[in-house]
């Protein structure tokens, strides 16, 4: 039977200094007392008040120190290079963010439409002091960067970087919402939230271990100068695409509905890093893992590795839309799809905000990228 108040919620508590039922580690009084008479926060409000545990860090280089960082906190480090990636997919220097359209829920019934950022903050996280996200990713920042498996490591840390940190700051942003999402709501539907949220900190606190970890793993190969313990796939396509991409994801079902693994358990979850973005001219899209005893990642690769090279792009961006916010897209590219297009689009972006479906990378008649494959490093 469901348990309707699965946090033991009490309206009125014998003591109003005992400990809030919502976990915020606050006294009721001050916490969720008269919490039904408050006004409601605007949506928008409620994300730029989330937004700001994502503005700042520690510099996240497996040395970072006092002595070795140049500035005490993190810079804005972008995910996939400024010059050559975030550039190749501008116009007029800006480019379309997914992340950015999330701010504008609450204005489009639900639906999230990508909005116009600058070069110079897409994509851009509290990742590294200036001094180590230069010294670090140099081999990846040069225009004729070849495609070889150090810089398919580097463009990947990158990306678990993005997520730890990420996942970081969403832990860090679940107390503002608790405090400001149920604001004027009665007492069965704060409850309601709240149990929604703390179940959203369990996971997030389990998602932010897996993050640690795979970040630890990332460390010592970068220290020892040696990734030759992550798997490798990288496609270079023939040409430049319109969209660039970095994060990491726990895959749960491969290009043919196959289920990987499942989430939401207490067993360590398995990821694959991914980065789209340019160099020497073309756009490579990185794929970097290692396995774990459900060879997760080995598998969706597999399928990704079996679909024929002319609906590779195709396969890439479906994977991308569907597993990251950290999405970024050629203004016109975006603007001249045809409504159909965009209709699936949207779909797949809002596909994994809840649950995801087990089709949710089975799309046979997507067709919206034009480019062929022109090199393959495969060291799975």
């Amino acid at each position: 039977m469901l348990q309707r108040n699965p946090l033991s919620a009490e309206k009125y508590p014998i003591d109003p200094y005992s400990p809030c039922w919502c976990k915020s580690g606050r006294k009721w009084k001050f916490c969720h007392k008269d919490r039904e008479k408050q006004s409601p926060l605007p949506f928008g409000e409620q994300l730029h008040k989330q937004a700001a545990h994502y503005r700042s860090g520690p510099c996240l280089h497996p040395e970072a120190s006092p002595d070795s960082c140049s500035e005490a906190t993190a810079i804005k480090s972008h995910t996939v290079q400024r010059r050559g990636g975030l550039t190749a997919v501008a116009e007029g220097g800006h480019v379309y963010s997914v992340k950015a359209g999330f701010f504008y829920i609450g204005k489009n019934d639900g639906v999230v439409t990508p909005k116009l950022v600058g070069t110079r903050d897409a994509s851009t996280f509290p990742g590294f002091c200036n001094r180590h996200d230069t010294e670090m990713f140099r081999p990846v920042e040069t225009s004729d960067a070849p495609l070889d498996e150090w810089n398919a490591f580097l463009l990947s840390y990158r990306a678990i970087a993005y997520e730890l940190a990420s996942k970081g700051a969403s832990l860090a942003s679940l107390s503002t919402r608790r405090d400001n999402t149920d604001r004027g709501a009665p007492f069965e539907k704060q409850v309601a939230i709240q149990t929604f949220l703390q179940n959203e900190f369990v996971q997030t606190t389990r998602g932010m271990a897996d993050a640690r970890r795979w970040k630890d793993a990332y460390d010592a190969a970068f220290l020892a100068r040696d990734c030759g313990g992550f798997k490798f796939y990288c496609v270079s396509f023939e040409g430049p695409l319109p969209f660039v991409v970095a994060g990491a994801f726990m895959p749960e079902y491969d290009f043919g509905g196959k289920q990987l693994q499942h989430l939401g358990t207490p067993t360590p979850a398995e990821h694959v890093a991914i980065n789209v973005t340019l160099l020497g001219g073309r756009t490579v899209a990185t794929f970097c893992w290692s396995d774990g005893p459900l060879k997760a990642a080995a598998g969706l690769i597999e399928s990704l590795a079996g679909i024929p090279d002319a609906r590779k792009a195709d396969a890439v961006l479906l994977l991308a839309i569907e597993h990251s916010e950290n999405i970024y897209f050629r203004p016109s590219w975006w603007d001249n799809l045809s409504a159909e297009s965009r209709a699936l689009l949207d779909a797949k972006i809002a596909g994994g905000m809840l649950t995801r479906s087990p089709d949710a990378l089975v799309e046979t008649t997507m067709a919206v990228l034009q480019g062929g494959v022109a090199q393959v490093l495969d060291r799975r």
